[in-house]
């Protein structure tokens, strides 16, 4: 470990100079910073520089000794009222601020456990580990390679077009989704905490706990100008899913316009967005309609949830325009109808066969519309026209990006995790988990979508799964090992406690039974059972 360099976390072979990333080796890290080569969680980690660091806490460069492999280490230390003195790694709290840490610290392990939950979200950086130690908590991430969205689009001419920033943003749209289900926002998306990993996928980063994501908090804001919404600017705006549904359409807007909307807090009332004639022409309408809705300065009119942001974006102007025809050349075709029977008095007869001809070829074409609308893949067939799209429930084993939800309900949460992997359709997390008396332990039995909605592929589904019945009963547990017994009722949901007892009959250090219960009898899970264990014969000197 001493030839790791702790600008990179690679091996350097002890190079004064790291040849990767140019960093000294007799760098010393400034207070109140944590040591470089200081060691966490019972030396499993090893401390780096820091990377960054903002109201909430620090970022440092780690390693992994049981990964063996680069890490990010975040450290809470609220700016303010937080720090440490020289050769001391605890965190040392200013004088009657003790409450407030303690009222930051228990949002901070309450946020990131959250996001932790998701860890297998590959539109989300991943939090494999959360410990506390020197009167503080640390979070840790995968460190992997990725470039900078804004990098991204610099190569890529500034912008892109919607067919190619689809697939980009669409699981990211997913995966918030659920981490709204499970209560847990971000509230900070933009280009500037967006990542393009190196197989070609965008991540969300730069989480922090919601006080830093308005005004008028304990600690020092941390806006997205442009992308943050008109509440986060208001001392007493509610934050929801709405408010990152603007960050992420605003994170859209700029990878299709190349800018960033004007600054929420500036904003006319009316809600208007400014873009260029040229921008405007290649976006289809349905994507400006959603970029209008999801950028509302009104909250009440923007869109809420990000399933209808979903909607909104895989909407089908085909479908649309097709049903717009029929509907414009059934009126024509009533219109010609009701002239018709006219008097003919003064109007040539060829004009009369001419209308009549006109009628029969608008009867004849809304026929053949309502038999595309209905008969999609037999028009494909017959015509190869492979233009059109649609996102209707009825039409969505047709759409490539689509696909049901399907129903999880009854089926067991480990078989199902242990037959994911990179290719499935879909992935599931675990939101939590519920007393149900009529469903065996470990099956799922609620998810969020529901069975049978249409969504894009890649969706996550939000589980929850059964703890099993409130009620256990108590098993057998007389002449086993402590072991055995403490075991056994473990199984069952139970907290085992044991207290030892003098016995003529029962063999040292075997159960004896239950102190206050009898096998069979019924106790609450969680509940904690002591047992009694046999010490041998009392002493009779």
């Amino acid at each position: 470990m001493s030839q790791l360099c702790f600008g990179c976390m690679k091996e350097n072979n002890g190079e004064k100079i790291c040849p990767y990333c140019g960093f000294d080796k007799d760098t010393e890290q400034s207070l109140p910073h944590l040591p470089l080569g200081t060691k966490l969680q019972n030396e499993n980690y090893i401390v780096g520089k820091k990377i960054s660091s903002s109201a909430e806490g620090v970022k440092y460069i780690g390693y992994s000794n049981t990964m063996h492999s680069p890490v990010i280490i975040n450290e809470f230390m609220p700016a303010g009222i937080a720090g440490r003195v020289k050769g001391k790694n605890n965190i040392i709290v200013r004088s009657d601020y003790e409450k407030r840490y303690d009222e930051l610290h228990q949002e901070f392990l309450k946020y990131y456990r959250n996001i932790a939950r998701f860890r297998d979200v590959k539109a989300i950086t991943p939090i494999f580990d959360i410990f506390s130690e020197n009167n503080t908590s640390y979070t840790v991430e995968e460190s992997y390679e990725s470039i900078s969205f804004e990098e991204y689009l610099k190569k890529r001419g500034g912008s892109l077009e919607w067919n190619t920033a689809r697939p980009l943003f669409m699981p990211l749209v997913s995966a918030l989704s659920s981490l709204h289900q499970a209560e847990t926002g971000h509230y900070g998306i933009s280009p500037s905490n967006l990542v393009v990993t190196a197989d070609g996928k965008l991540r969300l980063k730069g989480f922090v706990i919601s006080e830093m994501r308005k005004t008028g908090g304990f600690l020092e804001s941390e806006l997205m100008d442009g992308c943050a919404a008109p509440e986060q600017y208001r001392e007493n705006g509610v934050l929801d899913e709405s408010t990152d549904v603007y960050g992420l359409t605003a994170a859209l807007f700029y990878t299709l316009t190349g800018n960033l909307p004007e600054k929420a807090s500036e904003r006319k009332s009316d809600g208007k967005l400014s873009i260029s004639t040229a921008v405007y022409k290649k976006l289809p309408p349905h994507i400006v309609q959603a970029l209008s809705k999801g950028l509302q300065v009104d909250k009440t009119q923007r869109t809420k949830t990000f399933e209808e942001l979903r909607t909104e974006l895989s909407s089908a102007p085909a479908v649309k325009a097709i049903q717009n025809e029929a509907n414009r050349k059934e009126i024509q075709t009533q219109t010609v109808q009701r002239y018709i029977p006219k008097k003919k008095e003064g109007i040539p007869g060829y004009v009369w066969g001419i209308l009549g001809v006109l009628a029969i070829m608008l009867i004849l074409l809304v026929v053949g519309t309502y038999w595309i609308q209905t008969n999609p893949e037999a028009f494909q067939k017959i015509f190869g026209n492979n233009e059109i799209e649609t996102s209707t429930d009825e039409n969505s084993d047709i759409n490539p990006y689509l696909m049901k939800i399907p129903n999880l309900i009854g089926q067991k949460y480990d078989d199902i995790i242990a037959m994911q992997n990179d290719d499935s359709e879909y992935k599931i997390v675990k939101s939590n988990e519920e007393m149900f008396s009529e469903q065996e332990e470990g099956t799922i039995v609620k998810q969020s979508p529901v069975e049978g909605m249409s969504a894009e592929k890649g969706v996550i589904i939000v589980v929850t799964v059964s703890k099993g019945p409130q009620k256990r009963e108590l098993p057998a547990i007389s002449g086993q090992s402590l072991e055995a017994a403490v075991e056994a009722l473990g199984k069952q949901g139970f907290i085992a406690s044991g207290v030892y007892v003098a016995s003529d009959t029962v063999e040292e250090g075997k159960v004896i039974g239950y102190e206050n219960y009898n096998a069979g009898d019924m106790a609450s899970y969680g509940s904690k059972i002591v047992i009694s264990i046999s010490q041998g014969p009392e002493n009779s000197n």
